[in-house]
């Protein structure tokens, strides 16, 4: 019996459309690295084969190793090449070709395409800049120059919150409320989570507005505070009945219960609904389960019981009211935030990488020219090799997916491998 290929050569057989998952250090890079010398050695085009990487080091990784081994098959001799070449599980027909690709790769207009997916995207925009609506001359805000807009926009939104309204009272009390890291860590998100922010704040537009929608996603029928809700429970206390139930713990004579009877004396109209609350749990917020021994009179633990849950719905509602508040305060920072960010980076005529993403997924899967600009890339590339995937990058997915939607039309989409 024949014994099955390695997997790393059936995953770089160019014959094979193959998804790679591995742990680090296993051999994925080296993998890919074969998959383009066998592209190579059977004809494809250098030009053609594209190789997308998520980091510069990665893509400078991968660029040498690759010409490290095209290097080595240039001086090796007939003997050694040939056992290179079965060790890839290529026939060592034409060695002088495999010789040739190492000068054949060094002069390739414009080098390989290995690169990471910014450097694409900014050299697909730079190509069709009219059909992206984007200025021909645009400037690529690399890490620190985006930093420095990120650092103005910061410094403009604590100058615009500095006076008074609910952008003040936003900025104010999440200000305080953080510490100086996770503030900061706060406004970084702004910019991570930009496009999700946008888009739900478009899908508020249609229920009313953000402030509205995100009261009404947290379950209330409109606006109020939590400061009201928990004013409105403590009104809403039967102080008679719950001071005699606190004298029957006490005569049940539990020592949990006396403790707990204690606490319940320790309580009046002037206190916070979560002091009221915390009568009736374990003191992590968790409510307990038993109230009272069997000795204490009956009506006073059903009474314990249906105010336990009364008062555990109210103390819910006051937290999620809380949550609106604060949401609906971030989002108001986010939006200024934005705002700002967007006007300085115009002002510069800069892209950061985000909008490089944003701009070339629109270009080729939004535009009315997209079958227009993929046919011109149809023409270049034939070939795709992503390194170091990342599932936490979606719109760089979709731009990957109609560069070789191509590929497959007319099939089913292969299947992953491992």
């Amino acid at each position: 019996m024949t014994p099955a290929p390695h997997p790393q050569l059936l995953a770089n057989d160019p014959k094979v459309s193959a998804f790679v998952t591995a742990n680090a250090g296993s051999g994925k890079t080296s993998t890919l690295v074969g998959r383009v010398a066998r592209l190579l050695l059977r004809g494809a085009r250098p030009e053609a084969v594209l190789c997308l990487t998520f980091t510069k080091a990665a893509a400078a990784e991968m660029q040498r190793r690759l010409f490290e081994t095209l290097g080595d098959w240039a001086l090796l001799d007939d003997v050694s090449l040939a056992k290179a070449l079965q060790d890839l599980d290529e026939q060592p027909g034409d060695l002088s070709r495999a010789r040739r690709l190492f000068a054949q790769a060094l002069e390739t207009p414009g080098g390989l395409k290995i690169q990471t997916i910014h450097a694409f995207c900014e050299k697909l925009l730079r190509r069709f800049p009219l059909e992206a609506g984007i200025s021909p001359g645009f400037v690529v805000l690399e890490d620190a120059a985006a930093q420095a807009v990120s650092s103005q926009a910061r410094e403009a939104l604590a100058k615009y919150a500095a006076g008074q309204g609910p952008l003040a009272t936003a900025y104010a009390r999440l200000s305080v409320d953080l510490d100086f890291q996770s503030f900061n860590e706060l406004l970084a998100s702004f910019e991570t989570q930009r496009p999700a922010i946008e888009v739900f704040v478009e899908t508020c537009q249609a229920r009313g507005g953000v402030e509205a929608a995100v009261w009404t996603l947290c379950g209330f029928n409109g606006a109020t505070t939590a400061e009201a809700i928990d004013a409105e429970g403590v009104t809403s206390m039967d102080w008679s009945q719950w001071y005699a139930a606190a004298d029957a713990l006490i005569k049940g004579q539990g020592s949990h219960d006396v403790k707990r009877a204690a606490k319940m004396k320790a309580v009046n109209s002037g206190s916070s609904l979560a002091d009221i609350w915390d009568c009736l749990t374990t003191g992590s917020g968790t409510r307990t389960k038993t109230l009272a021994i069997k000795s204490v009179d009956k009506s006073a633990k059903d009474y314990l019981d249906q105010e336990q849950d009364r008062l555990e719905g109210l103390y819910d509602r006051v937290r999620a009211a809380r949550v609106a508040e604060t949401t609906v305060q971030v989002l108001s920072l986010a939006e200024a935030y934005a705002r700002l960010y967007e006007l300085l980076k115009a002002q510069s005529g800069g892209m950061d990488f985000g909008d490089l993403i944003r701009s070339a997924k629109a270009l080729i899967t939004q535009k009315s020219e997209a079958a227009w600009v993929l046919f011109k890339l149809d023409g270049g590339i034939d070939h795709v090799l992503v390194d170091e995937a990342q599932d936490t990058a979606p719109e760089q997915w979709d731009i990957i997916r109609a560069l070789t939607g191509e590929f497959f039309a007319g099939s089913a989409m292969p299947a992953a491998g491992s």
